[in-house]
C-alpha cells in the first residue's frame, strides 16, 4: 500500500468516527435534556380540545350579542342626550326671554315707586268744586232746600 492509499484510509476512519462520535453526543444531549425537563403532562385529547372550541366560539357569540345591544344602548343615550341639550337649549331661551321681562318689570316698577314717592311728598291739590247755578224758577228743584218750608219765616 502506498501512502497516499493509507493517508486516504485514515481519513475515511477519522470522518466515520467523527461521524459516530457526533451521534453519541446528539442522544447524550437529548437524554439530558429529556430528564431536565420531562414530559409529565399529557397532550390533551382531541374531542376534548373540539368541545372547548365550541364552548369558546359560544361564549364569543353571547359577547357579540351583548357588544350589539350596548351599542343600541348607546344609540339610545345618544339620541336621549342630544334631545336634552336640545331642550336645555330651549329653555335657556325661555329663560334669557323671562330675564327680559323681569328686567322691564322692574324698571317700572322702580318708575312707579319713584311717581308714588313723589306723590306722597307733594303737597295735597286744592279741589274747588263750583256750586250749581240757580234758576230763577221756583219748579225746577234745583235750589238747595233749608228744611222743607217754601216759605221765609220771620223773626
Amino acid at each position: 500500500m502506498s501512502s497516499l492509499s493509507l493517508r486516504r484510509s485514515i481519513v475515511v476512519l477519522v470522518a466515520v468516527a467523527s461521524l459516530f462520535g457526533g451521534a453519541a453526543v446528539i442522544r447524550a444531549a437529548a437524554g439530558w435534556t429529556a430528564d431536565a425537563a420531562p414530559l409529565s403532562d399529557q397532550p390533551p385529547d382531541p374531542a376534548a380540545l373540539v368541545s372547548q372550541l365550541r364552548g369558546e366560539q359560544a361564549y364569543a357569540g353571547a359577547l357579540a350579542d351583548q357588544l350589539g345591544e350596548v351599542t343600541s344602548q348607546a344609540g339610545e343615550l345618544q339620541a336621549a342626550l342630544e334631545a336634552a341639550q336640545a331642550k336645555a337649549k330651549g329653555d335657556a331661551a325661555s329663560a334669557d326671554a323671562l330675564a327680559a321681562q323681569l328686567a322691564a318689570a322692574q324698571a317700572r316698577l322702580a318708575k312707579l315707586e319713584k311717581q308714588l314717592a313723589a306723590a306722597a311728598a307733594a303737597p295735597p291739590p286744592i279741589v274747588t268744586v263750583a256750586a250749581p247755578a240757580t234758576t230763577a224758577t221756583g219748579t225746577g228743584g234745583s235750589e238747595p232746600s233749608d228744611g222743607g218750608d217754601d216759605h221765609e219765616e220771620d223773626d
